[in-house]
């Protein structure tokens, strides 16, 4: 019994049973209009003019409440035309749109109004990938142009490299050691997300492994070659829970409604007979 109660399947049936008797309560049997009348409620005129308001400030003039109901009217009477046709049976942007209110109305029924913080931290530390801050890196480089330089391009960064670690130069050496560059020679706690987008993946993948405080290399990039100084770096970090919640709950209540939904689907095909020709 208390299984029943709780099957996403049977709230969406409470739900559609609830909107039926709230009609009837609304509409009682001798009040209910034939078909072919469309009926204009006070209700529905007190709507017009709210949409009017919030749209222009400003309440709409007599003749601009005709429009809006003659507007109304006219939807509604092609509405029933287009049914009475049959025009929704056939059309696949009216079927998408019928299926998504459907869906719609899954996900109202069987999303819970909140959660918890221990089903949340669950859900972050089962996804603890998703939820970490890429590492950060502050370092130098010294551009070599293989335009310019052509083959000798990487044997003129060694060569450098070399030199650099002879002198035990530090972070502050002359820029022309190397050729000028487009980009910055000097990034500050970038994250290796940035560092990819700008330098290019590979390069991001090989700086995060360099040890910081001294010239290496030599790196490529889409660039060139360069020979790079860490002096310092952020490792990757979980964000913390309290700093991301929101987005930890949004995260969790999206996977909860896709499985809901999945759920629900199931057991509504399961009354019917499906013949997939050819399979």
């Amino acid at each position: 019994m208390f299984k029943i109660l709780r099957d996403p399947l049977f709230h969406f049936v409470l739900l559609g049973m609830l909107l039926f008797a709230v009609y009837y309560l609304i509409n009682p049997p001798d009040e209910v209009v034939s078909d072919n009348l469309i009926l204009i409620t006070q209700g529905d005129i007190d709507r017009f003019r709210q949409i009017y308001k919030k749209q222009w400030q400003s309440d709409p003039s007599p003749q601009q409440l005709d429009a809006l109901i003659d507007a109304q009217v006219r939807e509604e009477v092609l509405y029933r035309e287009a049914l009475a046709m049959g025009l929704d049976k056939d059309d696949a942007i009216v079927r998408r749109r019928m299926a998504q209110k459907v869906e719609f109305l899954i996900t109202d029924v069987t999303l819970p109004d909140d959660v918890d913080d221990e089903e949340l931290k669950a859900f972050y530390d089962a996804r603890a990938a998703d939820y970490t801050r890429a590492a950060r890196l502050s370092f130098r480089h010294i551009y070599f142009n293989p335009e310019r330089r052509g083959a000798r391009v990487v044997d003129e960064a060694e060569a450098t490299l070399q030199t650099l670690r002879a002198t035990s130069a530090g972070l502050t050496v002359a820029e022309d050691l190397g050729d000028s560059f487009l980009l910055r020679t000097q990034f500050q706690r970038e994250s290796t997300e940035d560092i990819a987008r700008q330098l290019g993946k590979e390069f991001a993948a090989k700086i995060v492994t360099l040890k910081p405080g001294s010239w290496q290399g030599p790196v490529s990039s889409g660039y060139g070659i360069h020979l790079v100084f860490v002096y310092e770096r952020e490792a990757a970090a979980p964000y913390p829970f309290a700093q991301i919640r929101e987005r930890i709950k949004n995260d969790f209540l999206f996977e909860l409604r896709r499985k809901r939904n999945d759920e629900v689907l199931e057991k509504l095909k399961s009354r019917y007979q499906i013949i997939v020709e050819g399979n």
